[in-house]
């Protein structure tokens, strides 16, 4: 708490890092993370702890009266860091590139990082980063280096400022994309809890009336009218498995070893009528023989999506029901017609279809 200084946790960091980033403060580091940082960017870096000087500034005061998180300064470079962890970049870095610039006399270079513990990927940051001569750095960048180069900064007298690096280190890495969304969503939902209860039920009353659906489908297609012979037709509810959609479902048995199934379902993605064989064998017999006749499916083979099953049709979900009911009739009327001329060719007997 002595080198953090803040409670702030971005301006702890930013003072852990200047502790760090100084070759001579007492963690007897030397120069590890300063050159594991700025290797990044120009691996013709170098600092002599023996003969030149360094200067590390926290809040440098801008020229347009602004603050730079961190500068650097050593005989030969003029180092701007801007720390982003929680925030988006809104800075004007066009100012601290100016800032950086004016350190750099004789022939000191300037070097302009924005260290970020992700990436900065919108198109707006980019921009910005590029157009001031900026350069974005991660934290896992910087620990991946740390990680690589510290073996030989290890001394008996440093233990204690190991341990300390080490933790700050793992502190960082435990704040991953998902947590920190997990932590904004939580903010969210405390701050607008009444707002999401109401949208949660009225979702929930949506999906619902969406599932219903496949109840009046069931109701439209009577088996004993559309599918005289089919095993059984029933009502797969998904929810009970922990998935979000339901489907009806139409069992046939083209014999005791083929079982062929339908099933008709709808989510708020909408509908998709699949077709699929129950076990190994019924699949190799749908794909194989059934498929292979001519008057079985409306359209050659390779002309459906497959993904693990023949997708015969599929509709959004502000469709008609009508329109799903027409379509999942037709493949019923085929399956039907496939069984009978099935029976009249003796691939069955009788016997079997029983």
């Amino acid at each position: 708490m002595e080198i953090s200084g803040y409670p702030h946790y971005e301006n702890v960091c930013s003072n852990i890092l200047k502790f760090y980033l100084n070759p001579n403060e007492e963690h007897n580091l030397g120069d590890l993370v300063l050159n594991s940082l700025i290797h990044l960017i120009d691996e013709d870096f170098r600092f002599d702890l023996d003969f030149e000087e360094i200067e590390v500034i926290r809040e440098l005061r801008t020229i347009n009266d602004k603050r730079l998180d961190i500068l650097v300064l050593t005989n030969n470079y003029a180092i701007g860091i801007e720390n982003k962890i929680f925030h988006h970049l809104h800075n004007d870095l066009a100012d601290y590139s100016k800032t950086v610039n004016s350190y750099c006399y004789n022939t000191r270079k300037p070097v302009c990082i924005v260290l970020s513990l992700n990436k900065l990927t919108s198109p707006v940051d980019q921009n910005l980063i590029l157009k001031n001569h900026f350069i974005n750095i991660t934290y896992d960048q910087l620990f991946q280096n740390i990680k690589k180069n510290i073996g030989s900064y290890l001394r008996s007298n440093n233990s204690v400022y190991v341990h300390h690096l080490t933790d700050f280190i793992r502190t960082l890495e435990n704040l991953t994309n998902k947590t920190m969304e997990d932590r904004a969503l939580l903010t969210f939902f405390r701050n607008n809890s009444e707002a999401v209860q109401e949208l949660t039920d009225k979702f929930i009353e949506y999906t619902n009336s969406i599932y219903k659906k496949v109840n009046e489908l069931n109701n439209i297609l009577p088996s004993n009218e559309f599918a005289p012979s089919v095993h059984r037709q029933w009502i797969w509810d998904g929810r009970r498995e922990g998935q979000k959609k339901v489907a009806l479902v139409h069992d046939f048995k083209i014999s005791d070893t083929y079982h062929i199934a339908i099933d008709t379902c709808v989510d708020i993605n909408g509908w998709e009528i699949q077709l699929f064989g129950r076990n190994h064998q019924s699949d190799d017999y749908l794909y194989n023989t059934m498929c292979n006749d001519n008057d079985f499916l409306p359209k050659a083979l390779d002309n459906y999506e497959r993904n693990g099953r023949l997708i015969f049709d599929k509709f959004n979900i502000e469709v008609e029901i009508s329109t799903v009911a027409q379509s999942l009739s037709e493949l019923l009327n085929r399956i039907e017609d496939y069984k009978k001329r099935a029976e009249e060719r003796s691939m069955i007997t009788p016997a079997e279809v029983q």
